[in-house]
């Protein structure tokens, strides 16, 4: 890896288990070496040791304007050095649908932070706290064991940023991967005058299977699943894969996330959207959109037929028997900032 200043002219990661990276790149206060030019950086946030940031800056910025900012936060045992790369086609950086290539074509800011250690040793291996546990001993990671206060950690990355580069506070848009992607969702329930939507990939809504969840403003949602995910299975219960072999618990479905159950309020009930789903097509892939909904917003779920614990058009990171098979069918990186670039200020 080689740097100039703050820059990161080439990040070069190996990735493992739900995107961790093997190689730990730690940041410095860009607030008082601020970037004045597009590329990567690796930037710390005041008050958390060892939670920084890689801030990826597009063509477009020369810091005269605020630009729209996507937070991609990763899965569990990964890091900010991982994501990108589970985002590529064959784990290669350069590839036109990678996240971070799509987001600097678009236009738009693009934050990698980092969950907290799994252990002290591990550098490359974290985890979100989003929610679980309770009494249906729901899925519960090592930072929801350890009360960790990641909204908090949020609401400190937002004004870390803010102190750093301008960026468009009506235009702050979520995804993430598996642990990160339920991590959307809780953020979603939580902090949802900080978020105009989300685009939750593998992973969702534990918060609020284990708690109430009730927002003050709807938020748009585009939830992309695999229908063979052997990890987060998209009817819910226990996983069948690597990762549950570091902890327990039953993961929450699609279906309860998005539609709710009998005694479970999902995302289309605590909207007020209509009832009825409009299905359209992704190549393949069903796409059931829910509107109607107060505050104008549209909630979405896309089916991904056949496909286990990936990232559309990205990385094949571990085999079909432990993950289940990928797909190039369409890219999720291009599908997400174009849904993120339909959702006006807010």
């Amino acid at each position: 890896m080689t740097r100039s200043g703050l820059r990161i002219s080439a990040l070069m990661v190996a990735v493992l288990p739900f995107g961790a990276s093997c190689r730990h790149v730690a940041g410095i206060d860009c607030r008082q070496s601020r970037p004045t030019a597009p590329g990567e950086y690796a930037c710390t946030v005041q008050g958390y040791d060892d939670r920084d940031f890689l801030l990826r800056l597009p063509p477009t910025f020369d810091g005269s304007k605020s630009l729209p900012l996507i937070i991609a936060m990763h899965g569990a045992a990964g890091s900010k050095e991982g994501y990108n790369s589970l985002t590529c086609q064959g784990g290669d950086a350069g590839n036109a649908n990678c996240l971070s290539q799509v987001a600097e074509r678009e236009g738009f800011l693009l934050v990698y932070p980092d969950g907290t250690r799994i252990s002290a040793a591990t550098a490359a291996s974290r985890t979100w706290n989003s929610g679980g546990g309770g009494t249906r001993d729901l899925r519960c990671e090592h930072a929801c064991k350890d009360g960790v206060d990641d909204v908090g950690y949020f609401r400190a990355l937002l004004a870390e940023i803010a102190a750093i580069v301008p960026y468009d506070t009506r235009r702050v848009y979520l995804t993430g991967f598996s642990n990160g992607a339920a991590m959307s969702h809780r953020l979603a329930c939580e902090v949802p005058d900080r978020i105009a939507a989300i685009a939750p990939v593998s992973g969702a809504n534990l918060f609020a299977g284990a708690v109430a969840c009730n927002p003050s403003r709807a938020t748009p949602i585009l939830h992309i699943h695999g229908d063979a995910d052997p990890c987060w299975p998209y009817a819910g219960g226990l996983g069948q894969c690597a990762a549950d072999q570091m902890n327990s618990g039953a993961y929450v479905s699609v279906d309860e996330t998005i539609v709710g159950t009998a005694t479970q309020a999902g995302w289309v009930g605590r909207f007020g959207c209509s009832a009825t789903a409009t299905t359209t097509m992704v190549g393949k892939h069903p796409r059931d959109s829910y509107t109607g909904c107060r505050d104008g917003v549209t909630v979405s779920r896309l089916r991904v037929l056949g496909m286990g614990h990936t990232w559309p058009g990205g990385n094949q990171y571990l085999s079909t028997d432990r993950i289940g098979p990928s797909t190039q069918d369409f890219s999720a990186s291009q599908l997400i900032v174009d849904f993120f670039k339909s959702v006006p200020a807010r």
